[in-house]
């Protein structure tokens, strides 16, 4: 018969445990335009979704030297989420959701996740697709879906893209001369030979709300 000690023990480590909601477990969770991330999100929504314990307001960068007020999802964890506000400081309705690292389990419906490589993309996009050149504040950023699967469409209240970088060493010339032929602030297609070469990779995912 088991020690009721222990198993008092157990009892209250799992009470103790932040409350996950079911839909959000840890081997997946979808990172979409709906009710969660949607139009009609506000800072309290998420706290009744993801649990007081797992919601935090934080400063954020929010790129070019600037930071500003938002709510972070599961803070220091592989899995945290930025959440940005059209006011800041009293919440507002929701602008940008971002996520970002190099593995985590958030994921899009379509397959999309940070760590997945350029070459597996377009393999979902069916086709090429469009991104900014590297080696500036906003990098790699997919600026067209040249209306592949993963294009919304127009009437979709939010848009899903990312933003690329390359993995590859510093002293390996060969890379580092493609990296080259597609750095600046410039757009170039997926299927340039430099590109596929590099095979970067989604180091950041992120859902913009379409405000009319």
């Amino acid at each position: 018969m088991p020690n009721p000690r222990i198993l008092v023990a157990i009892g209250l480590s799992l009470l103790a445990l932040p409350a996950t909601p079911s839909g959000y477990q840890e081997d997946r969770r979808v990172f979409e335009c709906g009710p969660v991330f949607g139009p009609e999100t506000t800072p309290e929504s998420l706290v009744a979704v993801f649990g007081e314990a797992n919601v935090v307001t934080k400063r954020l960068h929010a790129g070019e030297g600037f930071y500003e007020d938002g709510t972070v999802i599961f803070h220091g964890t592989r899995d945290e989420v930025e959440v940005f506000w059209q006011k800041p400081r009293r919440g507002g309705a929701l602008r940008l959701v971002r996520t970002r690292g190099n593995q985590g389990s958030w994921e899009t419906p379509l397959g999309l996740r940070v760590g997945l490589d350029l070459r597996t993309i377009e393999r979902i996009n069916r086709r090429p697709f469009r991104l900014a050149g590297f080696g500036f504040d906003y990098a790699g950023t997919v600026t067209s879906w040249e209306g592949g699967h993963l294009e919304e469409p127009p009437s979709a209240p939010c848009r899903v893209w990312a933003r690329l970088s390359p993995d590859h060493p510093s002293d390996d010339v060969e890379l580092e001369r493609e990296y080259l032929r597609v750095r600046g602030d410039k757009i170039f297609s997926s299927g340039h030979p430099s590109m596929q070469l590099l095979n970067p990779k989604i180091r950041v995912l992120l859902i913009s709300i379409r405000r009319p």
